[in-house]
């Protein structure tokens, strides 16, 4: 961000335009967009963490969080959760490569494999009914690619947020 505000010094445009055009920047869909609050709880699709890479900002920088991972993992991925694992209240597991999941978490974190996004939503909604008046988290960042259930991550962010949609009186806690 300081190096756009550089540029934006350096070619002389005003403060207040540049000001106005970062406060009206919505982001990109799927990329740690938060499409919908509801009381407590955000709702975040971060589709396009098809890595634990990608994935990381996403658990260091929300708490209390539902996660939702799972689907084609990337060969060599190297996943350590270490320095998150205090921000997850429980992990969803989905997608047809839930072994390979189990083994990045299990002992590390709390996690029901749950198969696939409805199921986890579902899952989700029956735990943190439980946990009233917390600002809680739902977040989808798989760490994975979606082919194993979806055409692509786009699919996959899309269905999520259908589902959350469907379902989002269920979530009045």
């Amino acid at each position: 961000m300081s190096f756009v505000y550089q540029l934006v010094k350096e070619f002389k445009i005003k403060d207040y335009l540049f000001t106005k055009s970062v406060n009206s920047f919505k982001g990109l869909e799927h990329r740690h967009e938060i499409f919908y609050i509801k009381k407590n709880i955000s709702f975040i699709n971060d589709s396009k963490g098809t890595s634990f890479e990608a994935t990381k900002n996403a658990l260091f920088s929300n708490k209390n969080i539902y996660w939702i991972l799972g689907g084609y993992p990337k060969k060599d991925d190297f996943f350590s959760i270490k320095n998150f694992k205090k921000n997850i209240i429980k992990a969803y597991v989905i997608g047809k490569n839930t072994s390979f999941f189990e083994k990045q978490i299990s002992n590390k974190i709390p996690y029901i494999v749950s198969g696939d996004l409805n199921k986890a939503i579902k899952d989700i909604y029956n735990d943190i009914k439980l946990t009233k008046n917390i600002k809680a988290t739902i977040l989808l960042s798989p760490a994975a690619a979606s082919y194993d259930q979806f055409k692509n991550f786009e699919e996959r962010g899309k269905y999520f947020k259908s589902l959350i949609k469907k379902n989002k009186k269920i979530f009045y806690v």
